[in-house]
């Protein structure tokens, strides 16, 4: 099995987001050479003060993405959250890119587990369209489906919800097991295939642990060294919450998985409850746990604002 060429960089999607950003860390930590794909660079000052190449470029632009691959044989691919029109003619630029240049292979990490099965659920909709633009495109690929994110708890809300409060609210009941997972974990398992060159594969990441509300919450309260609860929020609630920050009808949309998770219970244990699974290419991976990945993270817990005015 070849490795990958480590003089070249690898390109990373979104990297100025919590998910590329995880990437990034990921890679230097392994000492990889990363070009850091981002919008406008004099609003990567951050990026670039860690030493990544940054080369600007956007995802609606099919010619900026050509001369942001040029060089590169390994990309790790993400588009960021929209209807599933436009997010398949942003991937649909960035594999027309990848041909162009002569890119060899990369990840495409989605941003939620998939239904096995079609149905007309929009982001399970745009996961498939996505899917079959990637293979429709010739070139080797792996595909990483995360469970849920525990990185949604550092969201500025969520955090001042945690951090004054004492609740972390999100749009599920308690009673619905969650491996969760998290980009740092998403991370590690997309370049560890990239340098095992194992393409091909379809990677469900999960946590190691099914955990039902009240079981995240003692584990996040274990990390955090303080109690915090578990609130499943009424979906109405998130609605509006998410229409206030993203415009009018975002958050219906974003509320779409979370209403068909709560008709579809045995789907949702299915996609949601199970622990990691080794699989090929990833038989040494081992998923981070929530109390170890809440104390790695305390400083963005107890470091943010809300969190030193207690």
């Amino acid at each position: 099995m070849s490795m990958i060429d480590r003089s070249k960089p690898i390109l990373v999607f979104l990297a100025g987001g919590i998910q590329g950003g995880a990437v990034l860390r990921a890679a230097q930590t392994r000492g990889l050479k990363v070009r850091a794909l981002v919008r406008d660079r004099r609003r990567a000052t951050t990026l670039e003060a860690t030493g990544v190449e940054l080369t600007e470029g956007d995802l609606g632009d099919a010619r900026s993405l050509r001369t942001a691959c040029i060089g590169i044989d390994h990309a790790v691919l993400q588009v960021p959250i929209g209807t599933a029109e436009g997010m398949v003619a942003q991937v649909e630029n960035a594999l027309a890119a990848f041909k162009a240049t002569g890119v060899e292979s990369f990840i495409l990490k989605l941003a939620s587990a998939s239904r096995p099965a079609f149905c007309e659920e929009p982001s399970f909709v745009a996961n498939q369209l996505i899917e079959d633009a990637a293979s429709a495109s010739g070139l080797p690929f792996a595909v990483l489906r995360p469970t849920m994110y525990l990185d949604n708890m550092l969201k500025p809300s969520a955090l001042a919800e945690i951090m004054m409060d004492g609740v972390f609210a999100p749009p599920i009941p308690a009673s619905q097991r969650i491996a969760w997972t998290s980009a740092d974990d998403c991370a590690e398992a997309a370049l560890t295939l990239l340098e095992r060159n194992a393409m091909g594969g379809d990677y469900r990441i999960a946590g190691p642990e099914s955990l039902t509300g009240d079981e995240l919450a003692a584990r996040v309260s274990a990390g955090l060294g303080r109690t915090i609860h578990y609130r499943g929020q009424p979906l109405a609630e998130f609605e509006r919450e998410v229409d206030q920050a993203m415009g009018e009808g975002v958050g219906h949309r974003v509320a779409s998985k979370f209403r068909y998770f709560a008709a579809h219970p045995e789907e949702a244990e299915t996609i949601l409850a199970q622990p990691f699974a080794p699989q090929s290419g990833l038989e040494s991976f081992r998923p981070m746990d929530v109390e170890s990945w809440v104390r790695i993270h305390r400083e963005a817990f107890i470091g943010s604002k809300t969190g030193q005015a207690l």
